[in-house]
């Protein structure tokens, strides 16, 4: 199994969509010390891949170590960018019954939180994941994202 070169098609399994939601700074912990939003906020929302390019099996929970997000004001990333925020591809959260931490993939994040964007209202975002071996995945397909 060659793991460095698949990793770079990860985001190739991403399901990624910008949606708006009605209301912001629901509960659920914090990924930051940004205070939450407080009107309408957008979510990057994703499928983590199960697979590699090579369809080798992909474990996320195991495999992946966190996602990159890119904010820029055109849609051309490159390997030059840096990434506004990291997110973990895994993050402990109370279980139902409030007694137990358990691991769980993270599917979503809200874009108003990343600290410094780029001026002006219409954006574009991408993402890719880096593995546990540091390797990168290539961008997602750019995202327009209108903030008026």
């Amino acid at each position: 199994m060659k793991r460095n070169a698949a990793v770079r098609m990860l985001l190739g399994g991403f399901a990624a969509i910008i949606f708006l939601a009605g209301c912001g700074g629901g509960g659920g912990t914090s990924l930051s010390q940004v205070p939450a939003p407080s009107g309408p906020v957008s979510v990057l929302a994703w499928t983590p891949p199960t697979t590699y390019n090579d369809n080798v099996a992909l474990d996320p929970e195991r495999d992946l170590d966190y996602y990159e997000i890119y904010v820029r004001t055109d849609p051309n990333f490159t390997d030059n960018d840096l990434p506004v925020t990291q997110v973990a591809a895994v993050a402990d959260v109370l279980s139902p019954d409030g007694l137990t931490v358990v691991r769980s993939l993270v599917t979503e994040f809200t874009l108003e939180l990343i600290p410094s964007l780029p001026a002006g209202n219409q954006l574009y975002v991408s993402m890719r994941a880096v593995g546990v071996d540091q390797q990168k995945s290539a961008f997602m397909d750019p995202l327009f994202w209108d903030r008026t």
